[in-house]
């Protein structure tokens, strides 16, 4: 009892390592395993090269601003007993001519784990050139307006690898672990062996989960030393929840084909089930789901791209007109009740101006909100329906964690409102009452620095249920290749 028991425990191992051989000895799958791994590379590279750029452009751009800015500043120290002292001195002080002069930067710096996932950084912004004049008609000329929020991945980035080319790479090496043999007569020899159907498959998806899963580690690790020998960035926990997530979905794909290899059908029926279950996860239910989406939720963008245009008209030429706005800022902002510019004052056309916009602002910012949380509840929508839609899901949740989605670009452009609300309020008591702009005022603009805010509760729902799919597609395998041992 003793031996036999040995050997039976024995038999696991001896399959694992006839699994190895097999590998090996077929020149097709070492191809296809160092294709698979060449474009892992690469697509790390197309995410490597998309963050460089980005960390680039931003570095570029707050220098070049905040140069200027600086620039600026030293007019307070320049001789006003000459002409372009006197000139540098009133560019920075005067409140009617400094406004052009005021230009500051805002940006969205690339998280680490955004070289694994592009996701919808080219289309948002991540850069911003603010100015004191309207936020909304200055922020919307400079990004996208209407945003078409994908269910499908569009770029080659190691999201796009894992997500959809992976799944491909498990399908070619596992379609026919059981129906190759059964159809070239060898299933015979090995089951006299002792290995049983479920054995046989246990160790063959075994060693192909293991062999994909040092490609991804590998993949990993070097994205971990770029961050941090280029980038400078250490791994945060978003990196290695994006690691979980990727095995999570690599143990639903090596699930669903076990189930697709238990039913025992011939190698071709294997393929096509297979096959038709790549496309129906990963290009149909995505699509179905967007359309859905789309007409569930629409997005009209009509008033949104009003905002982006220069308000015009002779109103702005009419005096009381212009008395009116700046009363009606007064009640808005009790700090300007008392303003005492007067139509004759040099800058009374540029203060009405500036009312006008920051009223206008005011109006339009329950549509600009309604908006955005449109487009976050598209994509939200497409996230939480990991039950029909793993693969958009994961790709939703993966630019999530990479502070690449929607919400993030979101969260950035209302961090940049709230930095331009404090400019306005440093700018505008000194137009207002006609006072002179000092070295003090400009001492409360502070650098704007963004605050990454990150919404893990469709990551662990979206997470559970893909391992509760797992978990049932390997129960109804078991139950299947119970029959057929």
């Amino acid at each position: 009892m003793n031996i036999q028991q040995q050997q039976k425990n024995n038999i696991p191992a001896i399959s694992l390592n006839t699994q190895y051989w097999l590998f090996i000895k077929s020149k097709t799958n070492l191809l296809l395993l160092s294709i698979f791994f060449i474009a892992g590379i690469y697509s790390l590279y197309q995410g490597f090269a998309f963050k460089r750029k980005q960390v680039n452009a931003i570095a570029s751009f707050q220098h070049e601003k905040i140069k200027k800015f600086n620039d600026l500043l030293k007019g307070f120290d320049a001789d006003t007993t000459n002409k372009l002292g006197k000139e540098a001195f009133a560019e920075v002080s005067s409140p009617f001519k400094s406004n052009r002069n005021i230009v500051l930067p805002t940006f969205k710096p690339p998280v680490s784990t955004a070289i694994f996932a592009i996701g919808q950084a080219d289309l948002f912004p991540y850069y911003y050139t603010l100015k004191v004049e309207s936020f909304f008609m200055q922020i919307f000329k400079q990004g996208e307006i209407a945003n078409p929020l994908r269910s499908l991945s569009g770029h080659f980035d190691a999201a796009f690898w894992i997500i959809y080319l992976l799944p491909l790479l498990l399908i070619l090496l596992c379609f026919s672990t059981l129906s190759a043999e059964l159809g070239n007569g060898n299933w015979r020899l090995i089951n006299s062996q002792g290995i049983t159907v479920k054995k046989w498959l246990n160790s063959k998806f075994l060693f192909v989960g293991c062999c994909v899963e040092i490609m991804i580690g590998l993949i990993f690790i070097a994205a971990l030393l770029l961050n941090y020998f280029y980038f400078n960035q250490y791994p945060t926990l978003n990196d290695f929840l994006f690691l979980l997530g990727v095995n999570i979905y690599l143990i639903f794909w090596l699930c669903l084909i076990y189930m697709i290899n238990a039913f025992g059908k011939n190698t071709s029926a294997n393929a096509m089930y297979c096959g038709i279950g790549w496309v129906v996860i990963c290009v149909l239910i995505p699509v179905l789901i967007s359309m859905a989406i789309e007409k569930s939720i629409p997005i009209d963008n009509t008033n949104i791209s009003r905002m982006s245009r220069r308000p015009q008209g002779a109103k702005f030429e009419d005096s009381s007109f212009g008395t009116k706005i700046i009363r009606e800022l007064g009640v808005a902002y009790p700090i300007n009740k008392n303003a005492t510019i007067s139509e004759n004052s040099p800058g009374f056309r540029l203060a009405v101006y500036l009312a006008f916009h920051k009223l206008l602002d005011d109006a339009n910012t329950a549509a600009v909100k309604n908006y955005f949380s449109k487009i976050e509840a598209r994509q939200q929508i497409t996230n939480i329906s990991s039950i029909l839609n793993p693969a958009a899901s994961m790709d939703g949740i993966f630019t999530s964690l990479a502070n690449n989605d929607a919400r993030a670009s979101h969260d950035y452009f209302w961090q940049t409102k709230h930095f331009h609300s404090r400019l306005n309020d440093i700018y505008y008591p000194a137009l207002f009452f006609e006072k002179q702009l000092a070295k003090s005022d400009y001492a409360k603009i502070n650098t704007f620095k963004y605050q990454p805010i990150y919404n893990s509760v469709t990551l662990f729902y979206s997470y559970i249920i893909l391992l509760l799919m797992s978990w049932l597609l390997l129960f109804i395998s078991n139950k299947k290749t119970n029959k057929l041992n």
